[in-house]
């Protein structure tokens, strides 16, 4: 077997002095072993999982109590999603007027292309820990140079304007061309800055029987977007499939993934909160929730919500990318039903056990 030498990005990786993970999944981005990142001067580690084709990644990083990140800017996008603490950001392009905001565990915003940030934690006692999804890997494989991705002078006055009103946790609901079966009006909350993502309210979502969700476009960005969905407690969703680089995170919940290519071998992935998820490229997908408590995610999509995912929430009856829960077809449903009452069983008998030592 011919070995491929390794990609740019792999490489600007490497001289970085930072590890790089891969596989199908992280089992836990609030414990994952981070490494001292000079650059940023933050604790971080960089994350590309099989289904990001690599087009995009995501790390984790941490900034220590009282302290603060290096200023940097970038020509990749990135959007961050607070795992625990509290902070602020500062942000602005060269030679003009910085605007700042405050966040906290819970808020999610997208950095604007190639300004200058810097993240603060404010707390003397508790460290900050988050992780960003970015196009790091396309852009950075693309162009073949440092220089030109962190050091560019270009702006983007169409990205971000420097106003004072730009990362306040305003949102705008707005109707797209994004739809979902079964749901007759679907809006998505429009917005550069989400002070706390549950604190959108929620619509009903094809995902599963009595899912509900919210769906965001961030930031002015053209190559990301997220949505939030809350599975009710024992509860498995429809299959469907979509491109690379859908990141998602579980915040809550227990339960595990089925994955199979067309007429491929299926492989069951587990989840609980705080684990990272990437569906591969055009693999059928399904969520089962074992737990008794509802399950909720939080999906980093590559590109915008008029060009990413569309059609993965819309039946294959109306030409999109969901089989339905009655569309299945026979042989899969028992199939998948069957596996479904065995992980319950299991997860009853785990915990049973688990209260039965405590007691």
């Amino acid at each position: 077997m011919v070995q491929s030498d390794p990609l740019y990005y792999e490489m600007w990786v490497d001289r970085e002095g930072i590890d790089l993970i891969r596989g199908f999944l992280i089992e836990d981005v609030y414990t994952l072993p981070l490494k001292w990142h000079a650059r940023t001067a933050g604790n971080e580690v960089r994350v590309q999982l099989e289904g990001t084709s690599d087009l995009n990644d995501m790390y984790v990083c941490e900034i220590p109590p009282a302290k603060q990140l290096e200023p940097q800017r970038h020509l990749y996008e990135e959007t961050t999603y607070i795992l625990t603490g509290q902070g602020s950001t500062t942000v602005w392009y060269e030679g003009q007027r910085k605007t700042s905001f405050e966040w906290q565990a819970g808020s999610l915003f997208a950095i604007p292309l190639n300004a200058w940030y810097q993240h603060f934690n404010v707390s003397g006692t508790e460290v900050v820990r988050y992780m960003a999804v970015t196009t790091a890997p396309v852009v950075m494989n693309l162009f073949h140079s440092d220089d030109f991705v962190f050091n560019n002078p270009a702006t983007f006055p169409d990205r971000f304007d420097g106003g004072d009103d730009f990362f306040t946790s305003r949102f705008a609901m707005r109707e797209t061309s994004f739809r979902e079966s079964g749901v007759d009006k679907f809006e998505v909350a429009f917005t550069n800055f989400v002070y706390d993502i549950n604190a959108i309210p929620p619509q009903k979502s094809a995902r599963a029987p009595g899912a509900r969700g919210r769906v965001f476009q961030l930031g002015r960005g053209k190559q990301q977007s997220a949505h939030s969905t809350l599975i009710p407690g024992r509860t498995f969703s429809n299959i469907h499939r979509h491109g690379p680089g859908s990141h998602v995170l579980w915040l809550s919940g227990e339960g595990y993934a089925v994955m199979w290519p067309d007429g491929g071998e299926k492989r069951k992935v587990p989840f609980q909160r705080g684990a990272v998820i990437v569906p591969p490229t055009w693999w059928w997908h399904q969520w089962a929730v074992t737990s008794e408590d509802p399950a909720q995610d939080l999906a980093f999509h590559l590109g915008g919500l008029d060009h990413s995912h569309r059609g993965t929430m819309v039946s294959q009856r109306e030409g999109g990318l969901m089989v339905p829960l009655d569309d299945f077809p026979p042989d899969l449903l028992e199939e998948l039903e069957a596996l479904y009452k065995e992980e319950c069983w299991t997860y009853d008998a785990r915990h049973s056990e688990e209260r039965a030592g405590l007691g």
